[in-house]
């Protein structure tokens, strides 16, 4: 996992850096003109091959696609205009989603959503959803405050949606359990070399855009602080520490009543070793509900560079899902081993083969199926 993800989560932006960026030298009255210019576009293509020797999952996460076929995952469009240097610049982002994938954040555009926020299987219906829309100001206070208001990414998760972010082809239970995304303010701010922190307030639900909570008065709120050790920490220099909370009422489906107060909790971090090549990280999740059901994930992560072109990612993820379930998952715990080969052989494209093993420890599969599971799967990205 590369620590400038942790930064974009922290941003809440795919694309917002306030690096500097050209500007052009349009006349006052060419003010359309001037806007435009700025604007990037980028985006990818995702598509998969999945093949499982047993059909029985014995827990499912966010974004898997059907076993046993080709599936078209996601297309993704990005359209922003990242900050400047400016004391008061200003940009946008625009991320819309397109396929199966898109139906699970829970706010396809134009029609009710197939399913809720957080939902982890994939909809039925193919559809176009809103990733993120939203506008960001610098202002200058101190260091330099960021911030964004419209819909964003959540600021939590070792994980993005995002799939070409991630180590793994396929999600982590972690990332199941938190939040994909906010309809609010975001603040970001670099509080000193090293330290970025960063506040946000939400409508509760706001992931269902198309079905809001009908008590918007009630909200969420979020905080997440990232600390990198400098390189005067001799062999720790390197080290990311993020620790965050969301916490807010959340649906049980889309618009649907007796919403639960919902406190997702997150402490992420990737550590050097003094062996070339290779990066480690970890990941804790701990969710509760009401104060009376609690959920933990907890994830190691390992990754080695093979050469300039490959790379082999590992992913260990523990799931307790405590007395009553939750995260989207039927009770239980799992341990989910993931090995993925990443290779680049063609310009642009990722691919990506995958094997997959999750284990249902405590046995309680239902009758006439089995407590594991085999998944192994080809990820074909191109990025543009």
């Amino acid at each position: 996992m590369k620590i400038n993800q942790w930064t974009r989560a922290l941003l809440a932006t795919g694309v917002v850096g306030i690096g500097a960026v050209a500007q052009a030298e349009e006349a006052p009255s060419s003010n359309v003109l001037t806007a435009v210019s700025g604007t990037q576009i980028s985006g990818y293509v995702s598509t998969s091959v999945n093949w499982a020797p047993n059909v029985m999952a014995p827990a499912a996460v966010s974004f898997m696609q059907p076993v046993d076929g080709f599936n078209l995952d996601v297309v993704d469009l990005k359209i922003a205009k990242p900050l400047d240097e400016g004391e008061w610049s200003a940009g946008y982002n625009v991320e819309l989603w397109a396929g199966p994938a898109a139906d699970q954040l829970g706010n396809r555009v134009g029609t009710a959503a197939s399913s809720p926020a957080g939902a982890t299987a994939a909809g039925a219906d193919a559809g176009v959803a809103i990733k993120q829309a939203n506008v960001q100001l610098n202002a200058p206070i101190g260091n330099g405050l960021v911030l964004t208001m419209g819909v964003f990414d959540t600021i939590i998760g070792y994980e993005v949606a995002n799939v070409g972010d991630n180590p793994n082809y396929t999600r982590s239970y972690g990332i199941t359990s938190e939040p994909f995304q906010h309809l609010g303010l975001l603040a970001s701010y670099q509080v000193c070399e090293g330290v970025s922190a960063s506040f946000g307030i939400a409508d509760n639900n706001a992931t269902v855009l198309n079905s809001r909570s009908g008590n918007n008065s009630s909200k969420t709120y979020m905080t997440a602080v990232t600390v990198t050790a400098p390189e005067a920490l001799g062999p720790l220099a390197g080290t990311s520490l993020t620790a965050g909370v969301v916490d807010g009422d959340a649906n049980g489906a889309a618009g649907g009543a007796n919403p639960s107060d919902t406190t997702n909790i997150y402490v992420g971090a990737t550590v050097p070793t003094p062996v070339e090549n290779l990066s480690l990280g970890f990941a804790w999740d701990h969710v509760n509900r009401d104060g009376l059901t609690d959920t933990d994930v907890i994830a190691g992560y390992a990754g080695y560079k093979l050469s300039d072109k490959a790379g082999l990612n590992l992913r260990l993820d523990y799931l307790d899902q405590g007395d009553a379930g939750g995260a989207g998952v039927n009770g239980g715990e799992f341990l989910g081993t993931t090995v993925t080969l990443d290779y680049a052989l063609w310009a642009g494209v990722q691919t990506r083969a995958e094997w997959r093993y999750d284990k249902n420890l405590d046995g309680s599969a239902a009758a006439g199926t089995r407590n594991n599971n085999h998944l192994f799967a080809l990820n074909v990205i191109y990025k543009f």
